[in-house]
């Protein structure tokens, strides 16, 4: 192979890696503000007893 083929092959795993970890991260925020969201709407209709 190539210098440009090893050069481009190294930038789509590296593009693809940071796609990843990118939509990752998305759907790690959106666990975390559904769980937040849950627990407040328990805080919220909680009865006293």
């Amino acid at each position: 192979m190539s210098g440009l083929a090893w050069t481009m092959l190294v930038l789509a795993a590296m593009a693809g890696a940071f796609l990843f970890a990118t939509i990752g991260a998305v759907l790690l925020a959106l666990l975390l503000a559904s769980v937040s969201n849950h627990l407040t709407e328990d805080d919220e209709h909680r009865r006293d007893y």
